[in-house]
């Protein structure tokens, strides 16, 4: 299956209402299920039971949203990345 931004689109207009009938109950879709995966994402932070990595894999969403999330919660940083994780945290600002 091709990617949809390679597709030709096509020039029926019932089809392409269909088109962005489809795009505009997605939207809402996402719009109706995001606050609650976002606090089932933040259960399963706290509780240990999911990674960033695990949950961004679930939900296509980006690590950096659960990566934000899990710092927000104050959720311990995995001891391998530790190390890695204070250093990030130290590092200076970049000046002009």
């Amino acid at each position: 299956m091709t990617s949809p931004s390679t597709e030709t689109p096509p020039t029926d207009p019932a089809e392409r209402a269909k088109i962005f009938a489809r795009y505009r109950q997605a939207l809402k879709t996402e719009r109706e299920l995001k606050p609650l995966v976002r606090v089932m994402a933040a259960q399963d932070l706290k509780a240990g039971t999911a990674t960033v990595a695990e949950l961004a894999r679930s939900t296509g969403m980006t690590a950096e949203v659960f990566r934000r999330m899990a710092r927000d919660l104050e959720v311990p940083v995995d001891p391998r990345y530790e190390e890695r994780a204070a250093a990030s945290r130290k590092k200076p600002a970049a000046e002009d």
